[in-house]
């Protein structure tokens, strides 16, 4: 199969691989000589991948090849060396540190804030306000489940914090979604308990996402850890929490340290078209990876473990339940999330 992706819209569209290959051949030709191509006997089909690209507002019909319908630029580039920083958040941990004040001074543009256990709002409020003043635009919040932590509460919190612009809540009573600040900011309940960086990297349909932004640095770069700094709840400095190597503590390691070391820099620059099976999936572009928790540890470029999806059959599997997954399941201590 192939995926059409429509990044203005944030939609993406399923394809068999022949609606694929007529498509790219009309870039070039015309209708006529696409139909002399492939034959008078699927007309109607040709005639019908036409009506639909129109119908979903993907492509028009001309009498002529545009000279102005150039092809995407897809590069991609960002000004700092950090974009994205996951803060594991212990309270005995001084987020007002040296280390941090580094950190927030490259131009961060988005934090999420994982709380495995209960906080306060107070509490809440003195770590948000660690990061007035920066340029943070998008602050995520993962928190256990209060009675506190109701709507209007939420809705009063969000309005002190313009960032903040998602929450979701575990260890809830039920799964739900709602909205607060005027339907601007989600709200996900989770019955779930989160209660380590274990539940993390698992590879779902609905965490798929369309968008020029995604798209491009994923043609570069891993969409995953490119970028990407974060400190787990002891405080030592990761790609990501759920990775086994660190580089370094907030309390002993200066910020460009980390920055300027080969191995810190690495997974960032894992590119789909360099993994196992991810290569010659149709989702690759649209698609966040992991390379915490892979098939095979000891490789790089092995798969994302918790990925059920099997592009050569064009099926979706319980990843957990794959008896070649097993040992990797035990090697990361991930039984007790999955029962």
């Amino acid at each position: 199969m192939s995926l059409l992706c429509d990044l203005q819209m944030r939609k993406f569209y399923h394809l068999p691989n022949d609606t694929t290959e007529v498509l790219l051949f009309l870039q070039q030709h015309t209708i006529e000589e696409c139909i002399a191509h492939y034959g008078e006997d699927n007309r109607e089909a040709i005639t019908g991948y036409l009506d639909f690209l129109i119908s979903k507002e993907l492509g028009f019909t001309d009498q002529q090849l545009l000279p102005e319908l150039t092809a995407l630029d897809l590069s991609w580039d960002r000004y700092s060396d950090i974009t994205n920083v996951i803060i594991e958040y212990n309270e005995n941990i001084d987020y007002s540190s040296a280390f941090f004040r580094q950190l927030f001074d490259l131009h961060i543009q988005g934090l999420e804030i994982r709380c495995y256990e209960s906080i306060s709002l107070d509490q809440l409020r003195g770590l948000l306000d660690v990061f007035n003043g920066t340029t943070m635009r998008f602050i995520k919040l993962v928190l256990p489940y209060s009675n506190a932590l109701d709507l209007p509460a939420m809705d009063k919190f969000v309005k002190a914090y313009p960032p903040v612009k998602s929450l979701l809540l575990h260890s809830a009573p039920e799964d739900k979604q709602e909205k607060i600040f005027e339907g601007t900011v989600p709200v996900t309940f989770f019955t779930r308990p989160i209660n380590s960086c274990l539940g993390c990297g698992e590879i779902r349909s609905n965490y798929f996402v369309s968008n020029m932004e995604l798209f491009t640095e994923s043609q570069h770069f891993n969409t995953c850890l490119n970028r990407k700094l974060s400190i787990d709840a002891a405080g030592y400095v990761r790609n990501c929490p759920s990775m086994r190597e660190h580089f370094g503590h907030v309390n002993h390691t200066a910020l460009q340290e980390v920055l300027d070391n080969q191995a810190f820099q690495r997974y960032g620059k894992i590119r789909k078209e360099e993994i196992a099976t991810c290569k010659d999936c149709e989702f690759r572009h649209v698609c966040t990876d992991c390379r915490a928790y892979v098939e095979d540890p000891q490789d790089i470029y092995s798969r994302p473990l918790k990925c059920g999806y099997d592009p050569y059959t064009n099926t979706w599997e319980d990843w957990t339940e794959h008896p070649l997954k097993q040992s990797a399941i035990a090697l990361y201590g991930l039984e007790k999330t999955i029962r």
